[in-house]
């Protein structure tokens, strides 16, 4: 907090899945203290699929796009490839539902048990919508207050846990692939 508060030569770096809550208070246009939210590799994405010794570079944009550019995530979607379809990624995309494989569902085990009912609530209706959704749909969908549902889709968006898209006349929200997918298996 002082380091927010306090005018100083250093510098720190913090790395997280979600920003604390604290440190949002700081993060305004005059303030020492910025907020980065990362949105994938760009470049560094296919460097990976590349290193990992990948087939079909014309389809590792979708690859790429389909794990959100998430460094770890394609490592190990990577191995899966090269263990179960010798490298082929357009075999590998031909197969849906997206596979999580026994490395990433820890992952994103330990991230879900973390949200709050409301929350869990929001994502599993997300993740059984083929279409993004507006927020008065979802709130049509689930059960607890404006205020409460506001409060998860904020947070959830931090989290990076859910996708806000401008439409024409409203704001729609999806969940990532992953993310759906892991939903899904959890709710069965």
């Amino acid at each position: 907090k002082l380091i927010g508060e306090i005018t100083h030569n250093s510098c720190l770096i913090l790395n997280s899945w979600e920003p604390p809550l604290d440190i949002l208070t700081f993060t305004d246009d005059n303030s020492a203290v910025c907020l980065l939210q990362l949105t994938g590799l760009g470049e560094a994405a296919t460097e990976i699929l590349r290193e990992k010794g990948l087939l079909d570079e014309e389809y590792w944009p979708e690859l790429i796009e389909l794990y959100q550019g998430n460094p770890l995530w394609l490592k190990l979607v990577a191995q899966t490839i090269n263990n179960l379809f010798n490298g082929r990624v357009s075999q590998y995309l031909s197969y849906q539902p997206v596979f999580l494989s026994d490395e990433l569902t820890p992952i994103l085990q330990q991230h879900y048990q973390r949200l709050s009912e409301i929350e869990k609530q929001a994502i599993a209706q997300l993740s059984n919508e083929t279409e993004p959704v507006s927020l008065t749909l979802l709130m049509a969908k689930c059960q607890g207050s404006q205020g409460e549902l506001f409060k998860a889709i904020q947070s959830l968006d931090r989290r990076g846990m859910i996708e806000k898209l401008s439409c024409e006349t409203e704001t729609v929200f999806t969940i990532p692939p992953v993310l759906k997918q892991y939903v899904k298996m959890v709710g069965e």
